[in-house]
């Protein structure tokens, strides 16, 4: 996308040929999953195939807030229980040791109000994805396309294409870390959303300092026992951000590799994330964890997904996840909170 073209704050400029190529992509993330080696015998995610651990939360609107943040979930100060699933987002599970981009998605339960997927449309969920980088992997759909197909075709196509691609290379390359607990770590939208009429990018900033030390003899799933270790001796806080774009040429909307400058527009807070005190590594837990579906279109209108990576982002994931949960023979549901939902493990 030329610089130099004109902008407006908060506005999207699709190109032709956008739901042809987001069907495209879907059909070859299928092939993927279709050709990767499944130990467990559950189909997994095309990405973000690990599940971490899948916790309890409940997020608590602030109060107060400016008009101008109050649509959505945040309309008003109220509290929502919520799953939240962290992952490591290799195609394939491998030691949480590993260098790797991780996730964290929250669904949001007791969500009122008509949703924008058609046979979602009366679900009480409202989902939100978060990356541990500030950035998305490529710029575009197109790119991110090239990209996963490159990877995909061996050894000496993914090489070629890093040696071609070297702002994608180099992006890689600082987003893959290792960690020694991902309740110390901020995470971020990385690509932009609705609130309202305005346009924004979404963070989640642990509000303790603290920061562990990867173990000297890390088992494959140390990440998980540190969350489990953690959240049986002590809630964790995180507090929920948004960044209103101010620039529509510094902070764009369609090329999703560019990090919004937070000089320019400082993250203001609009809710807490509470962790409540609970077992984390259970059976059922880690079940759930597989089988549920996140997609940042399973929204509210007011929260709407913006850009060319979340146009794409629509109908991918509804076929992958309608594609893999078929593969597993679970039926796909929306989780419900009940009264006890806090109570029970």
């Amino acid at each position: 996308m030329p610089g130099s073209e004109k902008r407006e704050l908060y506005q999207e400029y699709p190109q032709t040929g956008e739901d042809e190529l987001a069907h495209k992509l879907a059909e070859y993330l299928k092939w993927v999953i279709v050709n990767k080696e499944f130990l467990s015998g559950t189909t997994t995610r095309d990405v973000h195939s690990k599940t971490v651990a899948t916790l309890k939360a409940e997020l608590i609107v602030e109060p107060g807030l400016p008009p101008e943040l109050r649509h959505g979930v945040f309309r008003e100060p109220r509290s929502y229980p919520v799953w939240v699933r962290y992952s490591n987002s290799f195609q394939t599970p491998r030691p949480d040791v590993k260098p790797d981009i991780r996730g964290m998605a929250l669904k949001l339960m007791d969500v009122p109000g008509e949703k924008l997927l058609e046979s979602q449309k009366d679900a009480t969920t409202q989902d939100f994805a978060f990356l541990s980088t500030d950035v998305f992997l490529t710029r575009n759909t197109q790119e991110f396309y090239d990209f996963i197909v490159a990877v995909n075709s061996g050894f000496r196509s993914g090489l070629w294409y890093s040696l071609t691609h070297p702002r994608i290379s180099l992006n890689l390359l600082k987003s893959q870390k290792r960690y020694a607990n991902l309740l110390e770590v901020q995470f971020f939208s990385a690509t932009p959303y609705r609130l309202g009429e305005l346009a924004v990018k979404h963070s989640l900033k642990p509000r303790s300092g603290r920061r562990s030390q990867i173990p000297s003899n890390p088992g494959s799933n140390y990440l998980r026992d540190a969350i489990d270790e953690q959240l049986s001796r002590e809630e964790v806080y995180f507090d929920f951000l948004v960044q209103v774009q101010k620039d529509p040429h510094r902070q764009p909307i369609e090329d999703a590799l560019v990090p919004w400058s937070e000089e320019l527009s400082p993250f203001q807070k609009v809710a807490t994330l509470r962790f409540p005190k609970q077992k984390a590594d259970t059976p059922e837990r880690n079940h759930l964890g597989e089988h549920l579906s996140i997609n940042p279109w399973h929204s509210l209108p007011e929260h709407r997904p913006l850009g060319d990576v979340n146009r794409a982002r629509k109908s991918v994931y509804v076929e992958i996840s309608r594609f893999r949960h078929e593969r597993n023979s679970v039926v796909r549901e929306e989780p419900v909170a009940g009264p006890d939902f806090f109570d029970a493990q």
